[in-house]
């Protein structure tokens, strides 16, 4: 398959270091060998999905996604989180880089998402979005806003839940997880796999897990990470409690205060999405403030019934779906 001059075509092994140079042209941080590897080829939800503009030395363009495991009204399903998509720096002014952008969209969708993904989504930079609208069905879901904290002022914790630092995803995780899942109607399926290679997994960013015990029975699950949507704040990248356990989940939000205090954090912050009942809860129970970001989060469904409308309202997110943190 070709756009203009160049071959449109699907990633293949020995083509690593010249997508890792186009990301280190395109886009900023710079990326190592080992993040592109943990990214693409280590996911456990499938195989890289990236389709590729070359020409005789070089990637001038690319459309990627992560293939991603989620739950939609309690069935499980396969979507994507689209990463790391566009044209070289030297295509951007003129329609030769819409052309090419086009041209690898169209093959990412064909091989890569038609029949296999339900859902897509992603967060793309103004420039690309504009184009991903206008000429590929996609839509803008919902601005993101962030819930915030004061670190040292969140309610102080119950005594009997036993909150501690841990060094692995444990092992009980997966039935926390499936004890959770029935209460969100759609949503990243959070189980330990997922969370190993999300977070413990990561090449780049040191992660802090936190469990939630009492008598030895795991009641939460949380991960904090610095350098996140905000320099000064901690990022609740996940938490991970049932919805009638208020007790762990103030335990684990006490201490993702303490936790940024103690990394000289002024404040902590989270991803939910403001039509979700439990952003509502945050504000109301624990005195979170909203605060509005530069990122919009934007959709393609496959289904006529994941519309924006139900899915604006039931599509639980957290910052770790976001893809570049």
């Amino acid at each position: 398959m070709n756009g203009d001059s160049y071959e449109v075509r699907l990633f293949r092994p020995g083509d690593e270091e010249r997508v890792l140079a186009f990301h280190n042209r395109a886009f900023a941080p710079a990326r190592s060998m080992a993040h592109f590897e943990w990214r693409f080829l280590r996911n456990p939800a499938g195989p890289p999905q990236l389709a590729l503009a070359l020409d005789a030395e070089r990637c001038v363009g690319i459309y990627a996604s992560l293939p991603v495991r989620c739950i939609v009204r309690g069935e499980r399903v396969l979507a994507c989180v689209h990463t790391d998509c566009g044209v070289d720096p030297d295509l951007r002014r003129g329609l030769a880089g819409t052309r090419v952008i086009m041209a690898v969209e169209r093959l990412h969708k064909v091989a890569c998402v038609q029949g296999r993904a339900l859902l897509e989504w992603g967060f793309p930079e103004p420039a690309l979005q504009r184009v991903v609208i206008r000429h590929c069905g996609v839509g803008v879901l919902r601005d993101v806003h962030m819930l915030v904290h004061a670190a040292d002022r969140l309610p102080a914790p119950p005594d009997d839940v036993d909150v501690a630092l841990v060094a692995a995803v444990p092992s009980d995780v997966d039935a926390l997880w499936w004890r959770v899942a029935p209460s969100l109607a759609a949503t990243t399926v959070r189980d330990a796999s997922y969370l190993d290679w999300r977070y413990a997994r990561h090449p780049d960013h040191a992660h802090v897990m936190l469990t939630a015990r009492s008598g030895g029975v795991l009641r939460g699950f949380a991960v904090l990470r610095d350098s996140g949507p905000d320099p000064s704040a901690t990022a609740i990248m996940e938490l991970i409690v049932p919805p009638d356990d208020g007790g762990a989940e103030r335990a684990l939000l006490a201490r993702a205060g303490a936790e940024a205090r103690a990394r000289g954090r002024e404040y902590v912050t989270a991803w939910v999405p403001l039509q979700l009942p439990a952003a509502y809860r945050w504000q109301r129970d624990y005195g979170f403030f909203v605060t509005s970001t530069p990122f919009q989060e934007c959709y393609r469904s496959w289904s006529r019934d994941l519309h924006r409308r139900w899915l604006g309202a039931n599509w639980y997110r957290s910052i770790g779906d976001i893809d570049f943190f």
